[in-house]
């Protein structure tokens, strides 16, 4: 018992305290502005990168429109809510928490390193249609990336919602407008 008050107790107040502080901290005209830096960041490299590698198709998801809309809302929650607020809001110290630049990104690049380490053993073992893509050295890549981004987003706005916002955009895109969808579904 007494390790779980001078333990436990103290951690799980700090993620409810993370989770509370990212949940309620709405973004802001230049949170809004950072994002669109930030996802053109994301394309300029990623487009490239995908198209060459096969990664990427310019191809539409035939699906219909209700279908695209569940994806859509499908990504939204995982993996873009919930992936988030476990990778980026628990892991990583909230911008209030007074934490050195240094101390950020030797939290961060280790989180980082896992977040991108979680998705090929996704691949192998509860998503294994997706093995080929998930273990795919320029997704891993992109992968990285796409971490990378959003830690930014997260730690310059608090906000669990701008993190959330860019993984939803950057996976809708290439599920419906890059073969992304075809890809995961035709494996």
């Amino acid at each position: 018992m007494q390790l779980f008050q001078r333990r436990l107790m103290p951690l799980l107040k700090l993620l409810r305290r993370r989770l509370w502080l990212a949940a309620t901290s709405w973004p802001t005209r230049q949170d809004g502005i950072l994002m669109v830096q930030l996802l053109g960041l994301y394309a300029l490299v990623s487009v490239p990168v995908a198209l060459v590698s096969d990664l990427t198709t310019l191809e539409l998801a035939n699906l219909t429109g209700l279908q695209q809309g569940l994806v859509m809302l499908r990504v939204l929650l995982f993996p873009a809510f919930i992936e988030e607020g476990f990778w980026r809001v628990l892991l990583l110290p909230h911008k209030t928490e007074g934490v050195s630049d240094r101390r950020r990104w030797l939290i961060g690049l280790p989180t980082l390193v896992l977040f991108v380490a979680i998705h090929p053993l996704n691949g192998m073992t509860l998503y294994t249609d997706a093995e080929s893509t998930f273990t795919n050295p320029f997704f891993l890549g992109l992968t990285t990336l796409l971490g990378l981004v959003c830690m930014v987003a997260y730690w310059r706005s608090g906000s669990w919602w701008l993190p959330t916002i860019i993984h939803w955009a950057i996976v809708v895109a290439w599920l419906l407008f890059f073969g992304g969808y075809g890809q995961l579904h035709n494996a």
